[in-house]
């Protein structure tokens, strides 16, 4: 249920971001820094934990909490060092997968934080111009097809095909290992977004009008 995503409740594992620059004309990045913390568990995280059957610990594993010699930190502090690395540099723009999701989290969690980057979705561009786009090839390429079929639909995107990461990374051939860890995803995003731009530059003049539509509607809903 939504209430379990409620930016002023659930526990926060882990803060990570890397900066990179992006020559366009070779849709090339390059990593200048990076910044990864954990976030020491909260008393109410731990009490919950000892009730039986409690899903936290499965869900903790999932996100590789927990690895020996690793340093954790209280939320606040974390958020204002991250903050504080963002400012570092110049005016950046926050690429982030499901940016909605973070954005809450980020702007409600500190009482005198808040971030007013631009961002860039790339579930968006997902969403609105590379599955439309794949969409329309597939209605001619078989590859394009057998590409839509391994994506698969999902009900998190109203039963169209799947915009996530963990659907879309593979199907592009990424390395998914120590996927859920927010360091290694924000890198993953980097380099699904690079093929994705990759894939839309050589495409560019297809007409996706239709699955565009399609996908708005459902958004709407």
């Amino acid at each position: 249920s939504q209430s379990r995503y409620c930016p002023y409740e659930v526990q926060l594992t882990q803060v990570s971001g890397i900066v990179v620059k992006y020559d366009f004309n070779d849709n090339q990045f390059s990593e200048e820094a990076h910044f990864d913390k954990k976030i020491k568990l909260t008393q109410k995280t731990l009490q919950l934990m000892s009730e039986p059957d409690n899903r936290i610990r499965r869900v903790l594993s999932f996100n590789h909490y927990g690895g020996k010699g690793v340093k954790y930190h209280a939320e606040e502090e974390i958020l204002s060092e991250f903050h504080q690395f963002i400012e570092e540099w110049d005016n950046p723009i926050l690429v982030i997968q499901n940016a909605i999701f973070d954005m809450r989290f980020l702007n409600t969690r500190h009482p005198n934080l808040k971030f007013t980057n631009e961002v860039l979705d790339t579930k968006d561009i997902i969403q609105l111009y590379y599955l439309p786009a794949l969409q329309k090839l597939s209605e001619s390429e078989d590859w394009a097809r057998e590409m839509v079929e391994r994506i698969g639909t999902s009900t998190r995107d109203n039963g169209l095909i799947s915009s996530s990461l963990s659907r879309i990374g593979p199907a592009l051939g990424l390395n998914m290992t120590g996927y859920h860890d927010a360091l290694t995803d924000c890198r993953l995003a980097m380099q699904m977004f690079q093929k994705i731009v990759e894939f839309l530059k050589q495409h560019q003049d297809l007409d996706i009008k239709k699955y565009q539509a399609e996908r708005i509607l459902t958004k709407k809903s």
